[in-house]
């Protein structure tokens, strides 16, 4: 009796571990399950047992957070924080749990007060939600027995990027959903909370890499050409990854995949701002830094002025292009040593071995050749240099400047080359003494509009235009005396008097039409830049642009508004807004 008694203590304490093991998580399990709970000194491990899960404390700091960090690495190298602005003064009063909403939440055991959830992105209803932590070190919450949805899942970390890009990731922005991904510093080696540095792929223009502190861009990694960012020379072909650039109509990001699954690396936001590749050396146990993206003075954002190149090999490093001189009076840039008039037998000068100019205000296309990408410059006054878009294989693809070329510099080999214009006494061709050709004249002006119908496009990715909210030409396009006088066949008055004689009517019919397209209120109703430029040049019909996005008639109701709607917060009178278009230098 006495060993029945025994034994029967022996199955209920067993049947007491087993249930406590199903509810805390030990360190066999991959996945987290609805109610299991993670709290101190209990971890979720990936199933080849690269990354683990879990408490930590950072550094020397007396805090405690929630992260991923690699397993099978001596000294704990943190990758992804759970609550990196909200740490915990102790081990004891917290734990990380799994809804039955499939929504992960790190709380209080003692106040119940919730401390970070992931409830802001998860929205998709789901009925058996697991959480699982891959070798990759992305984090999933996903339906239970769907294959599918772990490629898709509920919820991701690889979505809410931190000081570290890991190989999957994607650096950059989801044009469908308007998400953007980007690394943000930590405060510091004992403070994971997010620091003054970001580093992220810059939309405006041609997309290149930047990083910036505060709204101040400190570094620009330069335009894609197809085979690196042109602020970075070409490097030698190493072993153990790949990288990519995409750019389609629904996704633009930088990625690098593993070809070596033994090797570990990744790409770090240094809390000073610097950006590290480091690779991890198993026979010394140590992190070594693969390359650094800032290495001189030269890779410090516009550290000369415009149309000069920074040389590191010279004392006196920012040096004029050649066909430049000094702007005079203590100005800092250059200037063309003979200006630029618009004649006919403008051309332009090589330039290589460079790290092309800030695209920011840049236009591009794809699919051009190289003849089409010259022609299509020089046929625009406006048009300052031009570049090859992708110097692999047929090097097809063109990348357009208008005004200053800024963010130069020099590299000793590997550089991007340039096309710059000059005037035609500089390239030594004679001057038609006729000046422009009538083509040249319709040109200009298309190509001044293009630079603002671009700008104005990019409503329709980040909802404004600029640092400062709305634009006047944004408003403009939108406000109700352009579409007005467009339904009613008399949008010419929207040009200045002084201008009617001189311009070719039905171009600027045809730009304003475009324009109105360009802020039409759904984002699928604007057509893309690859279109406008169609658009402008030729005489297909176009689409009936709808109601403006921004519509503003003044009515009884208007006039009651606050001073904060859009309606009757803007400082310029629209019934004096007119367009000025540029036709010479």
């Amino acid at each position: 009796m006495e060993e029945r008694r025994v034994t029967k203590t022996k199955l209920i304490f067993g049947f007491l571990v087993a249930l406590y093991a199903s509810i805390t998580c030990t360190c066999a399990l991959d996945t987290i399950s609805v109610n299991q709970k993670v709290r101190y000194g209990k971890t979720i491990v990936s199933s080849e047992e690269t990354f683990e899960l879990g408490f930590f404390l950072p550094g020397k700091s007396t805090n405690y957070y929630v992260g991923i960090w690699y397993k099978k690495i001596l000294n704990q190298t943190v990758v992804w924080v759970v609550n990196p602005n909200t740490p915990l003064v102790d081990n004891t009063s917290s734990e990380l749990t799994l809804t039955h909403q499939g929504i992960l939440i790190l709380q209080n055991i003692t106040t119940g007060n919730v401390i970070w959830s992931s409830a802001n992105s998860s929205t998709t209803s789901v009925r058996n939600p697991i959480g699982q932590l891959l070798d990759t070190g992305n984090f999933i919450i996903y339906e239970k027995g769907d294959v599918i949805n772990q490629e898709n899942p509920i919820w991701q970390s690889f979505d809410f990027l931190q000081n570290t890009l890991l190989p999957g990731m994607k650096l950059g922005w989801n044009l469908v959903t308007g998400k953007e991904r980007h690394l943000t510093s930590w405060k510091s080696d004992d403070d994971p909370a997010f620091g003054d540095f970001s580093y992220g792929i810059d939309i405006h223009g041609y997309p290149q890499a930047i990083i910036t502190k505060g709204r101040k861009v400190e570094y620009r990694g330069g335009p894609w050409n197809g085979v690196r960012f042109t602020g970075t020379p070409k490097m030698s072909p190493n072993t153990f990854y790949t990288f990519t650039f995409v750019l389609n109509k629904r996704e633009i990001y930088y990625q690098y995949t593993l070809v070596n699954q033994s090797v570990f690396t990744r790409l770090v936001l240094q809390s000073g701002g610097r950006l590290d590749r480091l690779v991890y050396i198993d026979s010394k146990q140590e992190w070594e830094i693969y390359y650094v993206r800032q290495n001189d003075l030269c890779d410090q954002y516009s550290v000369c002025g415009p149309f000069e190149r920074c040389n590191i090999e010279n004392s006196q490093y920012c040096e004029c292009l050649k066909g430049f001189e000094p702007i005079s009076g203590g100005s800092q840039g250059c200037r063309h040593t003979i200006p630029l008039n618009c004649n006919s037998g403008e051309g332009f000068n090589k330039y290589t071995n460079l790290k092309l100019p800030d695209s920011r205000e840049s236009w591009y296309n794809e699919t051009m050749t190289g003849v089409e990408c010259e022609n299509m410059c020089k046929r625009n006054c406006s048009c300052t240099a031009y570049a090859h878009l992708n110097i692999s294989g047929t090097g097809n693809g063109c990348l357009l400047w208008s005004g200053n070329l800024t963010d130069i510099r020099t590299f000793v080999d590997n550089g991007d080359t340039l096309y710059i214009r000059f005037s035609a006494s500089e390239l030594g061709v004679p001057e038609n003494d006729e000046g422009r050709s009538d083509d040249e004249d319709l040109e200009l002006p298309l190509f001044g509009l293009s630079t603002i119908l671009q700008a104005t496009n990019n409503f329709s990715i980040n909802n404004k235009l600029g640092e400062g909210g709305y634009g006047p030409v944004y408003k403009w396009l939108h406000g109700s005396r352009a579409w007005r006088l467009h339904n009613e066949g008399r949008s010419l008055q929207l040009v200045a008097e002084c201008l009617v004689e001189s311009i070719d009517t039905s171009q600027v019919q045809r730009a304003i039409h475009v324009g109105l397209l360009c802020v039409q209120r759904h984002p699928e109703d604007r057509p893309t830049m690859t279109s406008v430029i169609m658009m402008l040049g030729s005489e297909s019909p176009l689409p009936v642009p709808k109601e403006p996005g921004y519509y503003v008639e003044k009515t009884k109701q208007d006039t009651a508004q606050s001073s904060s709607s859009y309606a009757t917060s803007s400082n310029y009178n629209e019934q004096n807004f007119s367009i000025s278009m540029l036709l010479g230098r």
